[in-house]
This record gives C-alpha cells, sequence and structure tokens, in this order.
C-alpha cells in the first residue's frame, strides 16, 4: 500500500477554497530538503490570484480555513501567500530558495517553469547557497565589486 501523502488533504482545501484561481503549493525549507528537526515548520507556498490585498487577510483566510489540516500536521506550518504578479514582480532569496528545493504539491504546469527560470539565474549569476552562521544564504564564491541584480530574466551586472 502505498504511503498516504501528509499535505494531500491542505492542497485539495486550498483548491476547494481557492478554485481555479490556485496556480501552484509547494512545500519548501526544511522540510523539503529533507534536513528538518521536530521543531521545524512546514514551509507552504500558496500561489492564487484574488488574494487578499492585506497580508494579514491573507494569513487569516488560510489560517482559518486550513486549521483543522494544518493542526494534523506534525509540527507548525508557516504560510507564504502570493499572486502570480507578486511573485513575477520580484525574484527575492526566498523565492530562490523555493524554487532551488521546494517540493510542489500543486501546480507543475506553473511553478516548474518559475523554477526553471530561476535557477538559470543563479546559475548564470555565480551564486551558491552556503550555511553561515546557521542559516543558509545565497553568497558569490568572490565578494563583487560592481552593482548587480537577479531577476526572472537572468543576472544583470550594472557597471
Amino acid at each position: 500500500m502505498p504511503a498516504v501523502d501528509p499535505y494531500s488533504p491542505l492542497v485539495e482545501t486550498l483548491a476547494a477554497l481557492l478554485g481555479p484561481g490556485l496556480k501552484a503549493v509547494v512545500l519548501f525549507g526544511s522540510q523539503a530538503r529533507g534536513d528538518a528537526t521536530p521543531e521545524s515548520d512546514h514551509a507552504i507556498l500558496v500561489v492564487a490570484d484574488r488574494l487578499p490585498a492585506s497580508p494579514l487577510d491573507r494569513q487569516r483566510l488560510l489560517r482559518t480555513s486550513l486549521r483543522p489540516i494544518a493542526d494534523g500536521l506534525p509540527g507548525p506550518v508557516a504560510f507564504l501567500a502570493r499572486t502570480p504578479d507578486e511573485v513575477l514582480a520580484n525574484l527575492s532569496p526566498l523565492l530562490m530558495d523555493v524554487c532551488a528545493d521546494g517540493r510542489c504539491l500543486f501546480g507543475p504546469g506553473y511553478f516548474e517553469p518559475l523554477r526553471a527560470r530561476a535557477l538559470a539565474a543563479v546559475d548564470q549569476s555565480g551564486l551558491q547557497r552556503r550555511r553561515v552562521a546557521g542559516a543558509i544564504m545565497w553568497v558569490f564564491p568572490k565578494p563583487r565589486l560592481t552593482d548587480w541584480r537577479l531577476d526572472w530574466d537572468g543576472f544583470h551586472d550594472r557597471v
């Protein structure tokens, strides 16, 4: 008998709550990387159209709707909710982390092309993930002396 995915009820509830506006659900962080401790949370990125404008209202919507399911997971659940436009507006270090080691629970057709773009941009930049003072960070192997930026279209060196 195959193992039951503990995230299936969460994804099913999100799909019912957000309908066709739900684009992706991605587990990220230590649970996705496989280095979680008993104290680790379950970090979940939810990408959906028509989310409440206020981050507090987004959290309230997700926490209220998902409380019974989230309480069934071993450990706390942390939600990050973004609209597709917000995702595309900024390839933040957090989204780089999600793309680097996230486990797509829903919406691979939406998420996997983003992952490919982000990882290509990171590869082009030369950034590497390293553990620094207990935290995983994106760093350049050698200090950069010029200004630069990284976005969904790649690495841009500004002289």
